[in-house]
């Protein structure tokens, strides 16, 4: 008999189905709900790193997606992020009054070859972002400049996924109950969870 994955009691029932057996050990609500929570902590970082792979890959985040417009004051090109935690899920970022050049997002350590070196310098036309501390610094225009920041949502919460993630969740997870045990079953599950990434 098919489990509903459409809430909570549905993915718990699906993950015990998963995981169980006559020698296995029960996990109550609450347990299931953390194995839950860092199985989709997991789901959502991997395929962040991976996002513009292909449309599968996106349209498992596509819901996590949200759009930031980064006003950056001439002189200042400095902006305080709200939510940090979001913005360290950055995905793209474009000039506002032109879509088309994007806007290249850097890591600080970077920071040093676009200030310095003459073929790889920030300009107007070729600007740079990166995270320092709680605010989000331009590099290259000279004057006050709009960018459309693209990044991914934070969250630990399976119904914040589309309903087309959940078995991969509750595979996931069951994996990750399987490994705490020291379960055998680990291994073909992990093999399972695989096979399935790959389509």
């Amino acid at each position: 008999m098919a489990v509903a994955l459409s809430n909570i009691a549905g993915m718990r029932s699906r993950i015990r189905q998963l995981i169980d057996r006559e020698d296995t050990a029960y996990f109550s609500d609450a347990e299931v709900d953390e194995f839950l929570e860092s199985a989709v902590d997991e789901f959502v970082n991997q395929y962040y790193s991976v996002f513009e792979v292909n449309q599968e890959v996106r349209d498992k985040l596509q819901s996590l997606v949200n759009k930031t417009t980064a006003s950056f004051p001439a002189g200042t090109l400095e902006y305080a992020l709200s939510g940090l935690s979001d913005y360290m899920r950055l995905l793209s970022a474009t000039l506002t009054n032109d879509p088309k050049t994007r806007v290249k997002i850097i890591q600080l350590s970077d920071l040093s070859a676009y200030l310095s070196d003459p073929f790889n310098k920030a300009t107007d036309e070729s600007p740079v972002i990166y995270i320092k501390g709680s605010k989000l610094y331009i590099v290259g225009p000279s004057r006050k400049t709009d960018v459309d920041i693209y990044w991914l949502k934070y969250t630990n919460t399976f119904d914040d996924l589309p309903s087309h993630t959940y078995e991969e969740l509750c595979n996931i997870t069951a994996r990750r109950i399987l490994a705490t045990l020291g379960d055998p079953r680990y291994e073909i599950q992990a093999r399972e969870i695989t096979t399935e990434r790959r389509g």
